[in-house]
C-alpha cells in the first residue's frame, strides 16, 4: 500500500513501485506538507464526521498529513502504513510537535491487524480505492461511528504538471486516473449515500536547489535523453519560483472529502 493521508494519490510514473518512496522523496513530500493547507481544509470539511469521535484509524497514514493535525486537536490516532521510510518521517514529526497520542503500526491494511476505532479514515491511498468494496466490507464493522474517504478530484493532470509534461517530454497524453465520482457511484450502488465536500488547497513542492528539482522530475518521469532534460529545464525555468534559499513548484489541487455515519447506515 503506497500513499498516505492527504498525499498525492499514487498513479503514473512508477509510483506504485515498491521502491517509489525513497527517504529523499518522503522528505520532499513532508516538506510540501509543512506549507500546504491540505490538512486544515480536510479536517474542516470532516468536522461533522469527527463530532463525537475520540479515536481515529488513519489507513495509509504515510508521513502523517492528517495524523499530525488530528493528534494536535486531541484525538487518539492510530497511523497504519507499510512503508518504514514514511513512518520514520511521521515519528520525527511527532517528536518535533511533542505529540504522544499517536500509535504507529507498520503494516498494510488488514482487518486482523486493525482494531475498532470511532472513525476510520483513508486519504488518497490508490490501492484501496482501486478495490474499494472488499476494503469497506472489512473496515465498516471496525468503525464505531464513521467512515471517511478523501480522494482526488479530476484526472490528476495538475500533479507535478503531468498534464503538460507528458505530451511535452514523452509525446503522449497523461493517462490520468479515476476520481471521486467513481467512488461515489460505487458507494451509491451498495446503498451508501455519503456526504461530500470538495476542497481546494495549495500543495507547493519545495526544493533545495533548481538542480534538485530537475533531478526530481528526471527520476519521476524516467527521462533518458539530453533533449528531454533540456526541455524539462526550460519548462521548470518558467514555473519554479525562488523563495528565500529554496525553489518552489507552486501547485493547486482539489480533493473530495466523503463520509457517512455507519450507525445510520445500519439502521436504514
Amino acid at each position: 500500500m503506497l500513499g498516505a493521508s492527504g498525499e498525492p494519490e499514487t498513479g503514473a510514473c512508477g509510483e506504485r513501485d515498491a521502491a517509489y518512496w525513497t527517504p529523499r522523496r518522503a522528505r520532499l513530500f513532508n516538506l510540501a506538507l509543512q506549507s500546504s493547507d491540505f490538512p486544515a481544509q480536510t479536517l474542516k470539511a470532516l468536522a461533522p464526521a469527527l463530532a463525537g469521535c475520540t479515536t481515529i484509524l488513519d489507513v495509509g497514514a504515510g508521513v502523517g498529513a492528517l495524523t499530525v493535525l488530528l493528534a494536535k486537536q486531541g484525538y487518539q490516532v492510530t497511523a497504519l502504513d507499510p512503508k518504514p521510510v514514511m513512518l520514520q518521517e511521521l515519528r520525527e514529526s511527532l517528536v518535533r510537535n511533542r505529540l504522544d497520542n499517536v500509535t504507529c503500526l507498520q503494516a498494510a491494511w488488514d482487518a486482523h491487524v486493525a482494531t475498532p476505532h470511532d472513525l476510520i479514515l483513508v486519504a488518497n491511498v490508490a490501492p484501496i480505492f482501486d478495490d474499494l468494496l472488499p476494503f469497506l466490507t472489512e473496515a465498516e464493522p471496525l468503525a464505531r461511528q464513521t467512515m471517511a474517504l478523501v480522494q482526488n478530484v479530476g484526472p490528476g493532470s495538475e500533479k507535478f504538471y503531468y498534464g503538460e509534461l507528458y505530451p511535452h517530454l514523452l509525446g503522449r497524453p497523461y493517462p490520468g486516473r479515476a476520481d471521486y465520482l467513481r467512488t461515489l457511484t460505487l458507494l451509491h450502488s451498495v446503498g451508501i449515500y455519503a456526504n461530500t465536500r470538495i476542497i481546494s488547497y495549495r500543495f507547493d513542492q519545495p526544493f533545495d536547489s533548481f538542480l534538485d528539482a530537475v533531478q526530481f522530475w528526471k527520476e519521476l518521469m524516467r527521462l533518458e535523453t539530453a533533449d528531454q532534460e533540456r526541455r524539462l529545464v526550460a519548462f521548470l525555468e518558467g514555473r519554479l519560483e525562488r523563495v528565500g534559499d529554496r525553489w518552489i513548484a507552486p501547485m493547486r489541487r482539489r480533493s473530495a472529502v466523503i463520509w457517512w455515519r455507519v450507525a445510520s447506515r445500519e439502521s436504514a
